[in-house]
């Protein structure tokens, strides 16, 4: 997660274009949110689209405050919701890699493959949702 990269030096304005195109975009967009000392806070989003009763995540967006571990614990908790109800699929560049295994290690996701001819520099991991 995290296509989009870090954003930076936007005004709110042009942040609330961005975010709108971004949400009109896709059929379902998530707040990530975590747990801090100063309670809930979010720290991303993330959206997608669907085929059927799966639902492919396109890309993701994390604020500049979140940390790595914010990151890690709200991914886990919404696919973990995500897929009672759905199968989720999704892809990463190999810059990533040790992020998705990571989830995969908490017994969320499983890697189901690779995809070709998306990054120029090397191919994504395929990932997907396992049953609860």
């Amino acid at each position: 997660m995290g296509s989009f990269g870090e954003v930076e030096d936007i005004t709110q304005e042009e942040f609330r274009g961005n975010i709108s195109t971004y949400i009109g975009l896709t059929d379902l967009t998530f707040t990530l949110v975590a747990e801090t000392k100063n309670g809930k806070i979010p720290v991303g989003i993330f959206s997608g689209n669907f085929n059927g009763p799966i639902f492919f995540i396109g890309s993701a967006m994390w604020f500049k405050w979140a940390s790595d571990r914010n990151k890690l614990e709200a991914t886990v908790n919404a696919l973990n919701e995500l897929r009672k109800d759905y199968v989720v699929v999704m892809h990463n560049h190999m810059d990533d890699k040790k992020f998705y295994e990571v989830i995969a290690k908490h017994g969320v996701t499983r890697q189901v493959g690779r995809l070709f001819d998306v990054y120029e520099d090397c191919p994504a991991q395929e990932w997907q949702t396992r049953r609860r």
